[in-house]
């Protein structure tokens, strides 16, 4: 037997194949039909829809088997995902990479076996939809192209799942902007409006009118930051609807980031501390990651006086931890945990007065969870919080 080299791509596949959302869920009808009309159009006993995971092979669908899944190692579908089009194996006794196999040699005792590859629109190969016979054989022309076609569906429903789902964010996110902007966007907006009739009315003098002003310019400072993620918020769904994965240099990110919140943490005596290793390239989508970023070394800002912000980041298993952590004000375990909880995202006042809507942190968990990740978040008063992310 000969196991399947690993493809050259294989982080960035296995990513995509997480992100798919397909492993480890139920049966579903969709997915049901097209093996069953796959073992049908081929005259195979055995098909299904195979996903290849780093040290497995799991069946999305089956039909004729009863296992759900096999080692990778002993996997033909492993071999199949390195090719362009169908992989076709006519006899296996007689191919030196298969006789030997325990799928052929034991049960289901394959003897042929056709694989299509399950390609992405970004062009990783998830798995396949595979037919199998317990004798040899080859598969007609309209065999090949119906197995191709059928293939094609199986992506198709699952990147128009994967659209809904960021559609449903869209949706749900853009009722609870609404919400916050109803509040406090008008809030100080109706003040400087009072504050300008008090004057105008002689109520109040010029002196009481400029402290009161003053009382208001944070509010407008953090509207304006409020207005600023919504419009990051907005850019990245009308321009990256989808998720842009690609390779891109984090440290160089991270640098960039740093760099638009400086002036913030001069005026605190902050200092930011970017411990990712130079030219680290990762796989990911760079704007979402840029957003989430810009907003959590900001809060952490907010929450910081003379003390130091730092980025650091380590692989996890097949992901990465970015761990983002302040020497600041701290809470209590109790609120760390509620911070995350049910969308209550509710503003606590910084080191100097400044208050925040809670939006930016809401929308950094959409974000998230859009990249198949999560977020954490770890504090302790008056020795500072680290919010720890996987993606």
């Amino acid at each position: 037997m000969i196991s399947a080299p690993i493809p050259k791509n294989e982080s960035k596949r296995l990513q995509d194949l997480h992100q798919s959302g397909l492993l480890d869920t139920p049966q579903e009808a969709e997915f049901d039909e097209i093996v069953k009309l796959a073992s049908i159009l081929c005259n195979m006993p055995i098909s299904l829809i195979s996903l290849v995971d780093s040290n497995r092979q799991w069946f999305k669908a089956r039909v004729g088997l009863d296992v759900s899944e096999t080692t990778r190692d002993i996997s033909f579908c492993s071999h199949a995902i390195l090719q362009e089009g169908l992989f076709e194996v006519p006899d296996t006794l007689e191919d030196l990479r298969f006789k030997d196999n325990p799928l052929v040699t034991n049960n289901p005792e394959i003897r042929f076996y056709a694989g299509m590859p399950l390609v992405t629109s970004g062009g990783y190969r998830l798995g396949t939809l595979c037919v199998i016979d317990r004798s040899p054989g080859r598969l007609t022309e309209k065999q090949r192209f119906g197995l191709k076609v059928l293939a094609n569906n199986v992506i198709k429903i699952t990147e128009l799942r994967i659209k809904n789902k960021e559609l449903y964010y869209l949706t749900e996110n853009q009722k609870r902007i609404i919400s916050i902007l109803a509040h406090d966007v008008r809030t100080p907006l109706s003040s400087i409006k009072n504050i300008i009739e008090l004057k105008q009315t002689n109520i109040i003098d010029t002196l009481d009118a400029a402290e009161m002003m003053e009382m208001v310019s944070g509010q407008l400072t953090n509207t304006i930051e409020m207005v600023e993620n919504i419009v990051s918020w907005g850019q990245q769904q009308l321009q990256f609807g989808s998720l842009q994965l690609k390779d891109f240099d984090f440290y160089k990110l991270v640098k960039r980031v740093f760099g638009t919140e400086s002036l913030k943490s001069k005026a605190k005596n902050n200092k930011l501390i970017n411990s990712i290793p130079r030219q680290t390239i990762i796989h990911s989508d760079e704007r979402a990651l840029e957003f989430i970023l810009r907003n959590l070394i900001s809060n952490a800002n907010k929450f910081t006086a003379n003390g130091n912000i730092t980025v650091e980041m380590q692989p996890k298993g097949l992901k990465t931890l970015f761990t983002i952590t302040d020497t600041g004000v701290g809470m209590s375990p109790e609120k760390a945990v509620e911070l995350l909880e049910n969308n209550s995202f509710r503003s606590t006042l910084g080191t100097h007065k400044e208050k925040g809507s809670g939006l930016g942190l809401m929308l950094v968990k959409e974000f998230i969870e859009r990249l198949d990740g999560k977020i954490t978040v770890e504090s302790e008063i008056d020795k500072g919080t680290s919010f720890k992310i996987i993606i």
